[in-house]
């Protein structure tokens, strides 16, 4: 999925898609991939938080 690439909504029970962001606490980056088929995962992201 590219930058630009318009995607309706995730629906209950549809698996988000993968994405890759900036690592906050390390150099690197971190994607749901790492995560995958783990634990259950939480992801929030808050606007306008700094």
């Amino acid at each position: 999925m590219t930058t630009g690439e318009r995607r309706p909504p995730v629906q209950p029970g549809e698996s988000a898609p993968d994405f890759t962001l900036p690592a906050a606490n390390s150099e690197g980056t971190v994607s749901l991939a790492d995560y995958r088929g783990r634990s259950p995962l939480l992801l929030a992201l808050y606007r306008g938080l700094y």
